[in-house]
C-alpha cells in the first residue's frame, strides 16, 4: 500500500509539534534592525548608558511587531502548502528514510514515533524543505 501524502503530513506535523519547530514569516531581520538602530542612536545619544537603553527600547520594540508572526511547521504544513508542496515533501521524506524501507503507512508511523534517527533524518528534511523551497526561517 503506498504511503498517504495527508497522513504522513499529519505524523509529520505531530513530530514538529513534539519538536516545537516553528518558522518566522520575514521578521526576524527587521526585529534585527530594529533592535540594532535604536541602540546605535541610543549610544550615539548618550553613551554606553545610551546603549543600554537604546538597546532595551529595540528589543522591547522588536518583540511587540513580531507578535503572532511565529507559527508552528504543522500548520504551514497542514494550511499553507500547496497539494504539490505536499508531494515534493512526502517524496523527500520518503527518500530521507530509504534506508528504513517504509513502504507504508503501517511501517511509517512506528518508526516516526520510536525512531530517533528517523525522527532526526525527517525534521532536517522538513527544515530544508521550508528554508529552501518556501523561503521561510526556522526558528530553534
Amino acid at each position: 500500500m503506498p504511503i498517504n501524502t495527508r497522513e504522513l503530513m499529519e505524523a509529520v506535523g505531530t513530530l514538529t509539534d513534539n519538536e516545537n519547530v516553528r518558522v518566522t514569516v520575514r521578521s526576524s531581520a527587521k526585529g534585527a534592525a530594529i533592535c540594532g538602530a535604536t541602540c546605535f542612536v541610543g549610544g550615539l545619544l548618550a553613551g554606553p548608558v545610551g546603549l543600554a537603553v537604546g538597546g532595551t527600547i529595540g528589543a522591547v520594540s522588536a518583540g511587540m511587531m513580531s507578535r503572532g508572526k511565529f507559527r508552528p511547521v504543522s500548520a504551514i504544513i497542514m494550511h499553507e502548502m500547496s497539494e504539490r508542496e505536499r508531494e515534493q515533501l512526502k517524496e523527500r521524506i520518503v527518500y530521507a528514510l530509504r534506508e528504513f524501507h517504509p513502504t507504508d503507512m503501517a511501517m511509517l508511523l512506528p518508526l516516526l514515533m520510536g525512531n530517533q534517527v528517523a525522527q532526526r533524518a525527517i525534521l532536517s528534511t522538513v527544515a530544508t524543505f521550508i528554508t529552501n523551497e518556501m523561503r521561510m526561517q526556522i526558528v530553534d
